[in-house]
């Protein structure tokens, strides 16, 4: 026990001996944390003084982070104003040097110094404006919903009927900071200044002193305010700077024939059977006006078939507009590229005698009619599970053993444009998550078996029993062996390798058999196509030596 008490002497004062002077009280800054090591302290005087050294921070910072805000709006706003009126004067000194009043609307305006981005120069003479003063009613709604309901409102007689504008048209035009907003402090001003009941009184320079443009699709309309946009009118006008804009995304009025290569597997007075590219859109959809297959089958049909040019294709334009309904069915979804277009899906015409879809960069089989009669027959027989459809494509992983997957699909919750593998929603796990029961999706069947794996991809052979929107590219991912190359359910890395070798940028997906009755004469017809050469390269890799597709 002695021992123990001289052992433990000796390691406090050699701690004692090697501990740093305690500076002077005046020389050291006290605080709670170390205050202990003090032999005198006022423990009051430290908390005070802590306390005072927060409040005093506390109200620096509110004090600056106020200043910040307030100073950071106006500037904002400021600077929008002046890019709007740095344009105009842009397009006033182009007009004066060129002497030419229709200016290119599509010019590009100088980069500014302090942004990073340029604003298109938009003519905004060449745009009519309305303006819609926000009740109460609109108090708090999204610029883009209330800007859809009033452009589709706004129809006349000359106007295409069908066309109607979507969400995303619309922000396509706040994006280019085409419309805008005039807060209830300066509405009476602007008023007093304009007739709002006449579009052309609402000049540019009202627009430059009033208006702040809005720019996102979220925005929120305050009460009392006035809204800015322009005429529909103007967005269908080909002179209009807006129609620039929206050029990509306003339908055609018309089919414009293109002389468009196709391959034709089969064709009578009836029908057309085409093993389709790589790359090309079935009809004119948004983003692919033009060279789709229906471009290219006007083209065809009209100056080169030997069995006539059908019911949908002739000279006179007006005999190209489709009047049925039928293919509005769910197999007109099969593999449908533009699912989310309602603008398309609303305009029959753009889509004359198709039956059914294959997404764009999916290549093979494709059965489009010539005549109502056999439209009316074919979309039945595809509605009524009486054709038989086989693809093959070249999937990331081993698919395993051979397995028939019924699993439904529906559109995905967050990513719109996507489908997926709906999750279980029995009642009790809906009784569990949600108050009201959730969408159970569409039944959707195929049938998968692997006919030869390398280790590393595998080639399938895939029947299809329902013609589900994305069915195969779905079930293929949600089983967990994608197919390679889809850029939307696959894997990143892996395609990028099939681009950067191979420079294939599409899924390796075909539609290789399909089996249906004739729609006139009953008889049982059986289409066959090769895959593309891009395609059959992937798949003779990976079969052994000497094999071939």
């Amino acid at each position: 026990m002695a021992t123990l008490s001289i052992l433990i002497a000796v390691i406090i004062a050699s701690a004692s001996a090697f501990s740093p002077p305690l500076l002077p009280a005046a020389a050291r800054t006290i605080t709670i944390c170390d205050a202990k090591l003090a032999s005198d302290f006022n423990l009051d005087e430290i908390l005070a003084a802590e306390k005072e050294f927060t409040n005093n921070d506390s109200d620096v910072t509110s004090s600056e982070q106020s200043k910040r805000v307030k100073s950071r709006r106006p500037r904002a706003k400021d600077k929008k104003k002046l890019k709007m009126k740095q344009q105009l004067e842009r397009q006033q000194k182009e007009k004066a040097q060129n002497g030419n009043a229709n200016a290119d609307a599509y010019a590009v305006a100088p980069e500014d110094n302090d942004s990073e981005e340029s604003d298109a120069n938009i003519d905004f003479e060449t745009i009519d404006f309305l303006t819609c003063e926000i009740t109460t009613s609109l108090d708090g709604k999204r610029i883009d919903a209330v800007l859809v309901d009033l452009l589709n409102k706004e129809q006349d007689a000359n106007t295409e009927a069908n066309i109607r504008i979507s969400r995303s048209q619309c922000g396509v035009l706040l994006s280019n900071q085409c419309v805008f907003v005039i807060s209830p402090d300066d509405a009476s001003d602007f008023l007093a200044k304009t007739n709002p009941a006449e579009a052309a009184s609402i000049s540019p320079e009202l627009i430059e002193q009033y208006c702040s443009p809005i720019e996102r699709k979220s925005h929120n309309l305050e009460a009392n305010s006035i809204l800015v946009y322009p005429s529909r009118q103007s967005l269908l006008s080909p002179s209009s700077a807006a129609m620039a804009l929206l050029s990509n995304s306003i339908p055609p009025t018309e089919i414009i024939p293109q002389n468009i290569p196709l391959d034709i597997l089969y064709e009578d007075e009836y029908m057309i059977v085409l093993n389709k590219a790589a790359g090309m859109v079935v009809h004119p959809a948004a983003g692919n006006w033009d060279n789709t297959v229906v471009n290219a089958l006007a083209h065809y049909l009209m100056n080169e078939s030997p069995y006539g040019s059908g019911e949908y294709f002739t000279k006179d334009t007006e005999n190209t507009q489709n009047s049925n309904e039928e293919v509005d069915g769910e197999e007109l979804n099969d593999d449908d590229e533009n699912m989310n277009d309602s603008v398309t899906n609303s305009i029959s015409m753009l889509r004359p005698g198709i039956v059914h879809r294959l997404d764009k960069g999916t290549t093979g089989v494709l059965v489009v009619a010539k005549t109502r009669t056999a439209l009316a027959k074919l979309s039945e027989a595809f509605a009524n599970r009486r054709v038989k459809k086989q693809y093959i494509a070249v999937a990331i992983g081993h698919t395993g053993e051979d397995q028939w997957i019924d699993k439904p699909i529906g559109r995905h919750p967050l990513h719109r444009q996507r489908m997926r593998v709906v999750p279980d929603a029995s009642p009790m796990k809906q009784i569990r998550l949600s108050a009201t029961p959730k969408k159970q999706g569409r039944p959707a069947q195929s049938y998968v078996q692997t006919l030869h794996h390398d280790g590393k991809l595998s080639i399938v052979q895939v029947q299809i029993a329902t013609g589900r929107t994305h069915q195969i590219r779905v079930h293929l991912q949600d089983h967990g062996t994608p197919i390679y190359g889809d850029d939307v359910y696959g894997f990143s890395d892996w395609n990028k390798a099939l681009s950067s070798r191979r420079g294939i940028t599409r899924p390796l997906l075909h539609a290789k058999r399909l089996e249906i009755n004739h729609p006139i004469t009953g008889e049982k017809l059986v289409f066959e196509a090769e895959p593309a050469s891009d395609m059959k390269g992937v798949m003779n890799a990976i079969l052994p030596l000497g094999e071939e597709v």
